[in-house]
């Protein structure tokens, strides 16, 4: 139920099952997935309602039925549009599942260029882009074998994985070059990783920036241009996402968690919890476990 909690920090893929499949409902369980980012691919098919993809430094609006592949490595956050409701699959998965070596023609000339820095993915896929209903049906296909979970479906999952990158690149949807290569910046990317294996530490601007070895005032302008957000901001979003995986799965008091995910004053902690997630933390808890939709 509540996946999306603990999604960056969970391995998404694994030498024998080189993916992982996700339903995603925003704002049942949590207001938004905020900006990330991971070594896999990442294809996303929405079901229902409305949704504002960040990716980099592009932002566009999704709808049901568009789909919006993420390449590895890139910065990318999901939210519904004012607070509707938005359902959507997600696959990740390793990039073994392009089998492939040096020595393939096909992975030298087409597949090994995904890895690429300057490698673009033109997103979102609309009814209106080329190739729409066939992306649609392999990308479709891939999400049932992933759900069905099993060695012979793995079989049918990495052929339609194949034939969805084909289609891609045919349709111009991956373009080769040309991709602004500070958009990703590295001191950020880096900055972020740091904040989601250290976010229940006393974080400050001063020790970030330090961490990255920038002067604070460059690295919270640098950081609010490639986030969209203050660093601040971002931290306390991290621990509230963490604290809404405690209230549902552990007896915890609020006090308890608010110092488990790093704040050291409960008003504070109940503050940014209402603030983030628009309900207080005893009324989050309740709602999921009682699989009540929050509204």
């Amino acid at each position: 139920m509540n996946h999306l909690i603990y999604e960056e920090k969970r391995c998404h893929s694994s030498l024998y099952v080189p993916y992982s499949y996700y339903q995603c409902i925003i704002p049942v369980y949590y207001p938004y997935v905020p900006l990330h980012w991971h070594n896999e691919f990442e294809i996303n098919f929405v079901h229902e309602g409305s949704g504002i993809f960040k990716c980099d430094q592009s932002t566009f609006t999704v709808n049901q039925g568009d789909i919006i592949a993420v390449l590895p490595n890139r910065l990318h956050a999901i939210t519904s549009v004012n607070d509707s409701k938005l359902v959507y699959d997600t696959i990740v998965f390793n990039q073994s599942m392009l089998c492939g070596n040096a020595d393939d023609r096909c992975y030298a000339v087409c597949l090994s260029n995904l890895f690429a820095e300057d490698t673009v993915a033109n997103m979102p896929i609309t009814a209106s882009s080329p190739h729409y209903s066939e992306i649609r049906a392999s990308v479709e296909n891939m999400m049932t074998c992933a759900k069905e979970n099993s060695g012979m479906m793995d079989l049918l999952l990495k052929s339609e994985l194949m034939r969805t990158f084909w289609l891609l690149i045919n349709s111009g949807s991956i373009l080769y070059g040309d991709y602004n290569q500070t958009v990703s910046d590295k001191n950020i990317k880096d900055t972020i990783e740091y904040i989601k294996d250290h976010y229940n530490t006393g974080l400050s601007v001063k020790s970030l920036a330090q961490n990255v070895h920038l002067s604070e005032s460059y690295f919270m302008g640098k950081f609010r241009r490639v986030t969209g957000m203050g660093v601040i901001e971002y931290v306390n979003i991290i621990r509230i996402k963490a604290a809404c995986g405690l209230l549902v799965n552990s007896d915890f008091s609020s006090a308890q968690i608010a110092f488990e995910v790093g704040f050291r004053n409960l008003s504070n902690f109940n503050r940014q919890f209402k603030k983030i997630v628009g309900h207080s933390p005893r009324e989050y808890r309740k709602a999921m476990q009682s699989h009540w939709p929050l509204g």
